[in-house]
Parts: C-alpha cells; structure tokens; sequence
C-alpha cells in the first residue's frame, strides 16, 4: 500500500482527484487542508508520496494569500532534510493545468473540460512509479554505504585509476600518504613516485607480475605529502591488462613494518613471507543466520576454496567446525555487537580449512545496519593466530595481544601463557566427557585476597614452593582437575599458586556486561576494577573464554 499526503486546497479538481486515487485500492491517502497542517503531519510520521498545490487558486476573483506557496514548501522541506517524492499541482494557463513530478521532472497535463479519468490513471502510474524509484534509490544507498564499510574497515589502501589519473581513493590510501582527499583524486599517479621511469618500471613490473586470478603485482615506494616514502606493495585489476596505464583497481600495502623487521632482525626470507602473510586480512560478509554473502580472494586462498564453492553456504560446515557450541558463538557474536556502542566487537575463534586444518582466528565483526537500525549483515575482518611452534601442536597464539592484557601489572608474560592455553584445554576437554566452568585471578594478590575469602580448604597449602609454579608441566593436570570445584584459583604475577576456591565478595553492582553472562563474569569484571589483577573466566555453558582487566572485557574467545 501506497502511503500519499494530499494537500486539498478545497477545489473541486483536487476533490475528484483525492476520491479517484483512494477508489483504487493500492493508495491511502491522507488529507491536509493546508501546507502548514502538512507540515505538522510531516513531523509525526512519513508518507511515500506528497501530493500538493502550486499557488492556491483564485476565489470569486479574490486570490487566497496562503503562509506558503507550494515552491516555498519545498524549499522547507529541502532544508529539513526530507526527501519524500513532490507532485506539484501546477496552473500553466487560464485553460491548462498540469501535475509536476518535481524530482524527475515528469508532467501530466488535465484538460479543464471533458473526461479527465485517463489523466487520473497517468497520475496513479505516476505515484507507482515515484515510489519505486525512491525504493530503488534507498537500495543502491544502503548498497553503497555496505561497499563503503568494507573499503573502510579495511587495513589496505585502495584506490581507482583511469588513464593516469586517480578518481577515488579510500580513508587508509589518504592517512598513509598524509594528504586530503581531495588533494589527492584528480592527480597524476606518476607524481607520486620519486621519477618518471620509477613510474614506468612498475608498470611493466605489473604486466610481468601475475597471480592466478590475473592481478598484477608490483613493489615501489610511494611519496608522502611531507616529502618522505613509504614503501608499498600494488595489487591492481587492470581495466586492460595490456596497458596499466590505462587504469583499473588498486589495493595498496603499507610495508614499512616489514622493511623494519627486515631490517633490524636480519630474518630468513622464509620467515619474513609466513610474517607477512600474517598481515594480509581476512573478509567475510554474511547475514544474521551465518549465511555467507562475501569472501575476499585472500579468504579464499587461506581457507581454499572458490567463490562458487562458499557464497550462499552457511559458516557452519565450510569455515566454522560442525558442533554443538557454534551458534551459541554466533549468537555471543550478535550481542556484542550490540553492546558495543561502536558497533564494533573482537573474537578469536577455532575454524577450519577446506583440507581440515583448524587454525585460530582473531575476529574484528562490524554491525551492517538497515535505514531502521536492524543489524541486516555483519562485516568480519579476520587475522590468523594459530601458534604452530610447538611440537606440532595447533594452539592459539597471545604474541599480538598478550601485551595488551600484562601491560602496568606485576604479571609475567610467560605466567599468562600458561594460564590461559590451560583455560583452553579445560574449554575444549571439560573433565570426564562434562563441560567445566572456572575462574582464575593473576597478580595483585594481596588485594585479591583481602577482597576474597576462603570457601574449601586450600588444596595447596603445605606443599613445596616448587609444586605451586603454574609454568610447571606436571602441576597441568592437577590443576584441570581441581577446575571442577567451586571458587576462583589465585595466582602469583609470578606464577606461584595461593589458593583455590577462593569466593569473590566485591560489589558487582557498577559492571556493565553484555547479555547472558552470569555471576561468574560479574565478579571477575568487579574483582578486576578495584584491583591490577587480570582475569580470565571460561564458562560452562558456551565454552567461551573471558580475558578481564579493569573491569572490561579485553578478548574474548569462541571455542
């Protein structure tokens, strides 16, 4: 149904026209006696359509002088920032009215005199017309502001040549060079190399360098706006992959990191490229129901497979592992990105390639969101962290965030470590075929003492200091199996264990948490903003494990 605001000026003309257009059937029609009565309808709801006068019409030879005139109603509506669809009433000639759609310039003529019911058919063909290209409009901008998202969440420069010139470049391209937007579309790419020839030689390097997929690849060092260099890998899909020159699609890598570490650890050539394409980004776009709308080529090379092969198909089953506590990540996925005021949420979770090998993933997920707010999509960027270096063995690597989490504490990276990969084995084994749920406090242990108390007899006590070290592998199992008792293990910065089942007695009443996190994570968020301890919870129901430090969440991870 067809929502239209119809403006009578009381004449005859606009009463036929009103009647004929409610006898339809597929347009409602609310009526306005006046611009201004529109105007307070206007501010309580919108309508698909306005129908409206032009001037209002002469009475008994005396003209109406009204507040507003149909022109300046639309000057109104324009600085309010209201682009509903116009159709103007317009009187051309003593003898000749016409209907105007403003926005695209359609018009009816009405004759003054005989059957004017075809006219009125046109009119209704108009509106039908109006309100689909204003569906259409709204669709190719919710369209554009998708693409616009993942060209701006990207880490990776990009931007678009034509014959030499650039036409469009995206916020990192712009921050990388330091120069505006604005100075840089509508410049020569050749100027912003060092020489001509520097400019030529990537291009002949990009018809020499090609991947699979036909992209051409080329190294160079690209000038900055305060006359420095960056040096940059270009990945281009040419428009003509006989002539560069003539432009194409261009994603642009920052490679100063990788000069840097080159340079200062002298590392093997084959390190250096498992370093480097570590930094290259993994993006999926898929629907509220895990349903994969978009895989980038470098997701499909990580996880092999084809676009045909993952596009349509549901993450459980292709990347994700088929069992049981999938959805409930999916569904933690959601609410976090709900809770998260900048639609933002970070996840590292278990998945798998095509061939079987799990690896894990740090998960950046952005909310896509309709004109109503209704998250409709969700954006992932993804970066491998599976730690392969030990014996073999498919762990989650803390080298790119563990920092994060000891940084100002009295917590030992190396104690971190042991802790938490002892916090996955528990998620992922339980203890005899049951899920476990446990909690463990590092560091400040004095405070966390004074703000705990004792509610089974300390497993630990009187045992040698040389048994109580969490880094030691033998003290592993015991601790797994102690995981099953109520109350939070505490732990040393150094490593040394002070207790088990130990219950927490600080308010919790100031911790803001998302949705469907319980007691336990209630009190390591409480215990954790009134100490310098880091804690980590890994619930039972989900799995899921729960780094906390000053009351936040700092990472969460999906099992």
């Amino acid at each position: 149904m067809i929502s239209v605001l119809f403006i009578d000026d009381n004449t005859d003309l606009l009463a036929q026209i009103r009647t004929f257009l409610e006898k339809t059937g597929e347009i409602r029609v609310e009526q306005a006696h006046s611009i201004k009565q529109a105007i307070e309808k206007l501010r309580g709801r919108t309508f698909d359509v306005i129908v409206s006068y032009e001037q209002m019409p002469d009475v008994n030879g005396i003209e109406f002088v009204p507040d507003m005139n149909g022109i300046d109603f639309l000057k109104y509506l324009k600085t309010q920032g209201n682009a509903t669809p116009v159709i103007l009433l317009c009187r051309r000639s003593s003898n000749r009215l016409a209907l105007e759609e403003v926005n695209n310039g359609t018009e009816i003529t009405l004759p003054k005199s005989g059957d004017i019911r075809p006219q009125f058919m046109e009119m209704v063909n108009l509106i039908k017309q109006t309100t689909l290209r204003k569906k259409a409009e709204r669709e190719l901008k919710v369209q554009n502001e998708q693409l616009a998202t993942i060209l701006s969440a990207t880490p990776l420069g990009i931007f678009q040549m034509r014959n030499g010139i650039l036409e469009w470049v995206n916020r990192p391209f712009v921050s990388m060079l330091g120069y505006t937007e604005t100075a840089l579309v509508g410049r020569e790419l050749r100027t912003l190399l060092k020489t001509r020839e520097e400019f030529e030689q990537i291009c002949r390097e990009f018809l020499i360098r090609k991947d699979t997929q036909g992209l051409g690849h080329a190294d160079c060092r690209l000038i900055k706006k305060d006359g420095s260099s960056v040096p940059c890998h270009l990945q281009v899909q040419p428009l003509d992959p006989g002539d560069i020159t003539k432009g194409g699609t261009f994603v642009v890598t920052d490679n100063s990191e990788k000069q840097k570490i080159t340079d200062a650890l002298r590392e093997s050539e084959a390190k250096y490229r498992d370093m480097m394409q570590n930094t290259q980004s993994i993006i999926i776009r898929m629907d509220t129901q895990g349903n994969i709308t978009f895989f980038n080529n470098y997701a499909l090379t990580f996880f092999d497979y084809t676009s045909e092969e993952v596009i349509g198909k549901n993450v459980v089953g292709t990347i994700v592992p088929e069992k049981a506590r999938v959805q409930h990540g999916l569904s933690m996925m959601a609410n976090d990105i709900g809770f998260n005021a900048e639609g933002y949420a970070v996840n590292v979770s278990e998945n798998v390639r095509r061939n079987g090998d799990r690896v894990w993933i740090a998960w950046i997920n952005k909310a896509i969101r309709d004109e109503q707010g209704r998250i409709i999509e969700i954006l992932c960027i993804g970066n491998d962290i599976t730690d392969r270096k030990r014996g073999g063995e498919v762990r989650i690597s803390t080298d790119t965030w563990k920092d994060m989490v000891v940084a100002d504490t009295d917590v030992k990276e190396e104690v971190f470590d042991a802790v938490f990969h002892i916090c996955t084995e528990i998620s992922i084994e339980g203890r005899e075929g049951k899920p476990v749920g446990t909690t463990f406090l590092i560091g400040d242990t004095r405070n966390v003492l004074e703000k705990s108390r004792q509610i089974i007899l300390n497993p630990f006590e009187g045992h040698r200091p040389e048994l109580r070290i969490v880094t030691n592998p033998d003290l592993k199992e015991n601790i797994k199996a102690l995981a099953q008792l109520d109350g939070a293990f505490v732990i040393s910065g150094d490593g040394f264990v002070e207790s088990v089942g130990r219950y927490i007695t600080v308010d919790t009443s100031n911790v803001s948490l998302p949705p469907g996190m319980g007691t336990r994570h209630n009190s390591v968020a409480a215990i954790t903003q009134v100490t310098h301890a880091v804690g980590i919870v890994v619930s039972q129901s989900g799995g899921g494990i729960t780094v906390f430090r000053e009351g936040r969440i700092l990472k969460k991870i999906t099992l």
